[in-house]
């Protein structure tokens, strides 16, 4: 097997159909009917990755992404949002949570679900194997200044979220051969929000 998906929808219809095709894609799947079920899997399991759908009963979709988010052992999870809402809002909503990709039931098939989540875990296994760096920035420097006002960040430095203070992530890029690339994001120090 390629690791184990862990499937967090109240569907049993859906549940069957998407669990069918990822386990003929060569992983195993554990299933979640509910949104605590799933929550208490992610952290107990230790899956690869979490295919999880929003409207749930107990927990919502969205409160267990932040549960994941914000808890240390599951914090860099990943996690595909499978959900029917579709609305741009909504897919925001959930990238800005910190999930890794959304797929829209309607728009998507399972064995588009399969691909992207095909590509989420090798992006994941490529970026084990690269040395990254985080810097903090000095809020009393003119550059971060600009920065700062640059991005719409109103309260400095700090999670809007966690209040904790936010570090430049940045990740080399080797595609480029003409000098030194990166790919820059500002990341939350507590919950691990990207901004």
């Amino acid at each position: 097997m390629k690791g184990t998906i862990l499937l967090v929808e109240d569907s049993p219809a859906f549940r069957k159909t998407y669990k069918g095709v990822i386990q003929g894609a060569g992983y195993d799947v554990i299933e979640a009917e509910d949104g605590e079920h799933g929550q208490w899997l992610a952290t107990t399991a230790k899956p690869a990755l979490v295919l999880l759908d929003l409207l749930l009963p107990k927990m919502n979709g969205y409160d267990v992404l932040k549960q994941i988010r914000s808890t240390e052992k599951t914090c860099d999870l990943p996690v595909i949002i499978l959900s029917m809402l579709g609305e741009q809002v909504d897919i925001q909503k959930g990238l800005d949570l910190g999930a890794n990709d959304y797929a829209v039931k309607r728009f998507h098939s399972p064995q588009e679900v399969v691909r992207k989540i095909q590509t989420v875990l090798a992006d994941r296994a490529r970026a084990k194997g690269l040395t990254t760096y985080r810097l903090v920035p000095a809020e009393g420097r003119e550059d971060a200044a600009k920065l700062q006002q640059e991005i719409g960040l109103k309260g400095g430095f700090q999670c809007s979220s966690c209040d904790a203070g936010m570090c430049l992530h940045l990740v080399p890029d080797y595609s480029r051969s003409d000098g030194h690339w990166f790919s820059a994001q500002l990341v939350c120090s507590g919950c691990k929000r990207g901004f």
